[in-house]
């Protein structure tokens, strides 16, 4: 096995904000049919903003896969920020002639910034190991990752940071998958030390996994979920999902991809072919 350093910082610095912005996390992002991401849009007064649900209704596009599976609860991620809001309301101190609602906003301020935090520091740390994939730059998370995965699924051809648009209206961007149909999905945590990864998963991480498999063609797949921790990118958990689960979690989402359309009064539905990028980076 690969030993562990000390330089988790210094290969954070590595990742300056420019150059991992592209690992941005797709949730809330559109896709054109053709697969490319359509994430922002120059506005009316010309300037850059946000794609919106608006602007998707009149240049066709479709939405990413997390943006269908954010329509569901997430227990998990919810009791996560519910934990923050407390910890915040345990820890700040409370001005002086501070109204309790002025008080209960700087909490609300403080645990969101929190969060903030918490993805920005998992879109950098799937910077550090999408460059690794992509030839750009090796870092520990990266070899670490390749080595696992070279003995679990040897002699495989890795296809990283690829996008689609699927015929059934959706798109996303798959941080990693295989020639052969082995999807990859990385998450970030904190406190992996350890844990049972497959304690780590839920059926949205499932239904991402066999939503990529569905959007890029394949039929038979293999998925894995990758947990990295966020202080210690060393530390790293595998979960290898039972084949049987693809089954259910591609009807799950797509059941929840029909209830989206008829919320959003918007069929997605690619009536022409969808076709998939062309360009892919191979390992």
């Amino acid at each position: 096995m690969i030993p562990k350093s000390n330089k988790n910082e210094e290969e954070f610095d590595l990742i300056k904000p420019d150059n991992y912005n592209k690992f941005t996390s797709e949730s809330g992002h559109w896709y054109t049919q053709e697969g490319e991401p359509m994430y922002t849009i120059i506005g009316a007064n010309g300037r850059e903003r946000n794609t919106t649900l608006r602007d998707a209704k009149t240049l066709g596009l479709v939405p990413s896969v997390t943006t269908i599976i954010g329509m569901i609860a997430k227990p998990s991620l919810e009791n996560w920020k519910i934990n923050q809001a407390l910890n915040s309301a345990l820890s700040l101190e409370r001005y002086e002639n501070e109204s309790l609602d002025e008080f209960s906003s700087r909490c609300k301020y403080d645990s969101k910034k929190i969060s903030i935090e918490a993805a920005e520091q998992g879109t950098k740390i799937h910077g550090m190991i999408e460059r690794g994939f992509l030839g750009k730059e090796k870092t520990k998370p990266y070899e670490i990752i390749k080595e696992w995965l070279d003995e679990t699924f040897p002699n495989e051809e890795w296809i990283a940071e690829d996008s689609f648009c699927a015929t059934q209206g959706y798109g996303g961007k798959v941080d990693l998958y295989s020639k052969s149909g082995i999807f990859i999905d990385f998450k970030t945590k904190d406190n992996l030390e350890g844990k049972d990864p497959a304690k780590l998963v839920y059926d949205e991480h499932g239904m991402q996994l066999s939503a990529y498999a569905q959007g890029c063609g394949f039929k038979k797949v293999e998925r894995v979920s990758i947990f990295v921790d966020r202080k210690d990118t060393e530390t790293i958990l595998y979960h290898v999902w039972d084949k049987e689960s693809h089954t259910k979690h591609l009807g799950m989402f797509n059941n929840i991809l029909e209830y989206w359309k008829l919320a959003k009064n918007y069929d997605s539905t690619v009536k022409k072919n969808g076709k998939k990028k062309t360009k892919k980076t191979k390992t």
